[in-house]
């Protein structure tokens, strides 16, 4: 596809990507299940 540096950014760009959107979604489920933890709503508000 690249060459050179050019794949080597693609690489670095792709791992970045990935590990942002895993750790936005760790991170999420650890907040809510801390919010569920703590305060058990009853019903979830729209």
């Amino acid at each position: 596809m690249g060459s050179g540096p050019v794949r080597g950014f693609a690489i670095t760009l792709g791992l970045g990507i990935m590990t942002a959107v895993f750790t936005a979604i760790f991170v999420t489920r650890l907040i809510i299940v801390m919010w569920f933890e703590r305060r058990r709503p009853k019903q979830i508000e729209v």
